[in-house]
C-alpha cells in the first residue's frame, strides 16, 4: 500500500525561499534602485557637489567689494573735495581798508603781501581753514607793523587765499627829536620813522626840545596833546594862516606855533582842552594889533584862557 504524500498548505506561487537565497535578492533589488535613482538625477538635474570653503570665500569678499565699488568711489570724490575746499594757498590777498585818504599806507602795499605769504609759509598749520589761527596771524602783523591800527582775517568758503584786511592807522604828525624823525599816529604812537616823502610832506611838522628817545611801537604823545596840535593847524588854515612849524619847549606845557611869513609866534597851553577858545584869542588879538599898527615883534601869549599878553 503506497503512502500518500501530505501536501503543503502554501501556495505554489507564494513560497519562501530558503534563508540563504534571501539575501543576494534582496541586496540586489536595493541596489538596482539606488542605481536607478542615479541614472535619474544624470539626466541634466544632478545636484551641486559642495565647494571648498576657501573658493566660497573668495568670490564673497569678490562680491562685496564689487557691490560697493561705486560707493567707495564717491567717498573718496567727496574726501578729496574736503580736503581742497579746507586748503589754504600760501599767497594771500591783501585788502586795504581806508576810511580816508590819511589812510592810505605808509609802506607799499607789496611789503606787507611779502610779510602775509611768508607768515602763512612759515608753519603747516596755516595750510587749512581749520588749524590756522587768525588771531595771532593778525597780532603777529600788528606787531611788524606798528602802522596798522587793526588786522583781521578771512577765510573764504570756496577760495583758497586767505583775505588780510588791514585797516592803517590815521598818521597826524611828524615828531622830530634827538634819535630821529617819526610818524606820529592820531593815538600818540610812533608808527615809523620818517623817509620825507610826499604823503608825510603834507603833516604837520613838530620839534621837541625835551629829549624825549622816541621807540617805534611806544606812546610818545597823549592822544589829546595830538588832538590838539591837529585842531591848531586846521583853525589856523580856516583863516588862510599857514603853519611852518611847531615846537615843544624843554620843561613846559607850550606848544610854539611859527607862522610862514611871521616874526612872531603863537605860545598854546598844550595841556589845556581849549584849543579852539585860544585860537580865537589869538585871532582877535592879532586883528586888533593890526588894526592899531602896532603888530608884535617877538610872539602873542594866550595861554592863558581869556587873555593875550604880546611882545
Amino acid at each position: 500500500m503506497a503512502l500518500l504524500r501530505k501536501k503543503s498548505s502554501v501556495p505554489a506561487g507564494r513560497r519562501r525561499l530558503p534563508a540563504d537565497s534571501e539575501q543576494p535578492r534582496g541586496f540586489s533589488y536595493r541596489a538596482s534602485a539606488s542605481n536607478r535613482l542615479e541614472a535619474d538625477f544624470n539626466t541634466g538635474r544632478r545636484a551641486d557637489r559642495p565647494r571648498p570653503a576657501a573658493k566660497l570665500n573668495a568670490r564673497a569678499v569678490r562680491r562685496f567689494w564689487a557691490q560697493r565699488f561705486g560707493l567707495i568711489i564717491l567717498c573718496t570724490a567727496v574726501l578729496v573735495a574736503i580736503i581742497s575746499v579746507l586748503s589754504l594757498s600760501t599767497h594771500a590777498e591783501i585788502m586795504p581798508l581806508k576810511s580816508s585818504d590819511k589812510g592810505a599806507f605808509l609802506r607799499d602795499q607789496a611789503t606787507y603781501q611779502a610779510a602775509a605769504d611768508k607768515l602763512l609759509a612759515s608753519s603747516i598749520w596755516n595750510r587749512n581753514k581749520i588749524t590756522i589761527d587768525t588771531g595771532a596771524f593778525s597780532q603777529h602783523l600788528m606787531q611788524q607793523f606798528p602802522e596798522l591800527s587793526s588786522v583781521s582775517v578771512t577765510l573764504p568758503l570756496l577760495v583758497h587765499r586767505p583775505v588780510v584786511y588791514l585797516q592803517p592807522a590815521q598818521p597826524a604828525l611828524i615828531l622830530s627829536t634827538n634819535n630821529g624823525s617819526f610818524v606820529i599816529d592820531d593815538r600818540g604812537k610812533a608808527l615809523l620813522t620818517a623817509d620825507s616823502s610826499s604823503s608825510e610832506a603834507a603833516l604837520p611838522q613838530v620839534v621837541d626840545q625835551s629829549g624825549l628817545r622816541v621807540q617805534l611801537n611806544h606812546q610818545v604823545l597823549s592822544s589829546q596833546s595830538v588832538t590838539f596840535i591837529q585842531t591848531v593847524v586846521a583853525q589856523l588854515a580856516a583863516k588862510h594862516m599857514t603853519v611852518s612849524s611847531m615846537v615843544l619847549p624843554a620843561g613846559t606845557n607850550e606848544l610854539d606855533v611859527h607862522l610862514a611869513g611871521q616874526t612872531y609866534f603863537v605860545k598854546f597851553n598844550l595841556h589845556d582842552n581849549s584849543a579852539r577858545q585860544q585860537v580865537g584869542t589869538f585871532l582877535a588879538t592879532i586883528a586888533q594889533l593890526q588894526k592899531n599898527n602896532t603888530p608884535p615883534a617877538k610872539y602873542i601869549d594866550v595861554r592863558v584862557l581869556g587873555r593875550a599878553y604880546y611882545q
